[in-house]
């Protein structure tokens, strides 16, 4: 008897454990729904979502860099405005997570994915009503996040599933029928007036977010001097470290009412620091106001800072690429069209070179030789000894002849996207 009674206490204790769950019951001027959310499956993105939610890390506010408090705590989402609602056939969905109110910023940091192919819950959207990561590219999560009103197979594989909405369901339809204006933003404000976090068996009380690998956020001093060039350029000096990423707000407003985010800064793992900033501004308008902020990255941030000195290869539905940036001499690539075992060789231009860092992903976009240019979104997931490997979103122009005499043509406007990418890797080149 007293054996059984053991089993019993025993499977008693699993199914509560099996019942731990995190929720966060979400009020808004609409009414209140509450989501599930995955905190075993997807921890990083969970506990990103309940620190802003409840205001025990801190952001900063894109509009005009203050960075928040945590005493007392300044929820990131109390106040917010949905700011996007799409109501169409096979495709609806409700974003929030933007101070601005257009979808453009978020928290000051970004954070990777965690869409694991073992856990289908943490990508599939299959089902209605899905708590998911909105972005803009593989490892660009902050603060925006969406929920579904319909299954949208085509998201799969593309965002973070974290979570799913488990009662209200009437009020996020209600929210998804809104009339919106030409940016589908609802022409009548939906505000999040309140997200609690509910901690519901013993896994769920010890869930940790600050044990999770976010960034940590800081305003260092800085002082003030002249630049020795160009003319009309202030310089700032404090010392940004490795593996962090500045963010930068400046002003040249007497009232300080209106501020402008500049140019971020990655800094990967190097042998030195930076140790300054420079704004140059118009003769007539100084530089009123200057607030930098520094993200510090854990070691997974694995993003180089410049594509000097790598040779990077992908697939797309196009075919096989190979571009190589050496130290020193002609920046070349090679390309094997899909189908097809011969390979076209050329040369990239060098001055059209862009390169965009930051922690978790890059932006590259070059022009090659036979009239093309190439546009990358990485995502950088692993490290490999010293090779670098993730996923990749490329985009593609061909020029447009106008004159097949001279050859003579233009770009369009737009990027098209070939498909089929199949991920990316970076090699250092000896």
């Amino acid at each position: 008897m007293r054996i059984l009674f053991a089993v019993w206490i025993t499977l008693l204790g699993s199914a509560l454990q099996g019942m731990a769950q995190l929720y966060a019951d979400v009020q808004t001027s609409a009414g209140y729904f509450t989501c599930e959310l995955n905190f075993q499956q997807t921890p990083r993105t969970v506990a990103n979502f309940v620190s802003l939610a409840e205001g025990t890390r801190q952001w900063v506010d894109e509009r005009n860099g203050q960075l928040s408090q945590l005493t007392p705590p300044q929820p990131f989402y109390q106040g917010m405005a949905i700011h996007r609602v799409i109501d169409a056939e096979g495709f609806k969905l409700m974003q929030a997570g933007s101070k601005r109110g257009d979808g453009t910023d978020g928290p000051g940091y970004e954070f990777p994915d965690e869409m694991n192919v073992n856990f289908p819950a943490t990508y599939r959207f299959d089902e209605s009503y899905v708590l998911a990561m909105a972005n803009s590219g593989p490892n660009t999560n902050g603060s925006q996040f969406f929920v579904t009103g319909t299954p949208i197979k085509g998201l799969e594989g593309k965002h973070t599933v974290f979570g799913k909405v488990v009662a209200g369901q009437s009020v996020v339809d209600a929210i998804l029928t809104s009339t919106v204006d030409a940016n589908d933003r609802p022409t009548t404000d939906v505000i999040i007036e309140k997200i609690t976090i509910r901690r519901i068996g013993e896994s769920a009380q010890q869930f940790s977010a600050a044990s999770m690998k976010l960034p940590t956020l800081s305003a260092p001093p800085y002082q003030r001097e002249t630049a020795p060039s160009p003319e009309h350029t202030a310089r700032f000096v404090f010392s940004q470290g490795q593996r962090s990423e500045l963010l930068v707000y400046s002003s040249i407003d007497a009232a300080l009412q209106e501020w402008q985010k500049l140019e971020s800064r990655w800094h990967a793992p190097s042998p030195y620091t930076v140790r300054y900033y420079d704004v140059t501004h118009p003769a007539d308008s100084p530089v009123t106001g200057f607030r930098p902020i520094l993200a510090k990255y854990h070691p997974d941030a694995l993003t180089p800072m410049t594509l000097t000195g790598w040779a990077l290869s992908l697939e797309n539905a196009e075919g096989v690429y190979l571009f190589s940036f050496p130290l020193e001499g002609v920046m070349g690539y090679m390309f094997t069209p899909a189908g097809s075992k011969l390979a076209q060789t050329g040369t990239i231009h060098a001055a059209s070179v862009h390169y965009q860092a930051a922690p978790h992903h890059a932006i590259a976009e070059f022009e090659l030789d036979q009239q093309k240019i190439i546009h990358l979104h990485l995502g950088f997931d692993k490290k490999i000894k010293d090779n670098l490997h993730g996923r990749c979103v490329s985009r593609v122009k061909h020029l447009v002849i106008t004159n097949p005499e001279t050859e003579a043509g233009f770009y369009p406007g737009e990027f098209t996207e070939p498909g089929g990418d199949k991920g990316f890797s970076m090699v250092p080149i000896q």
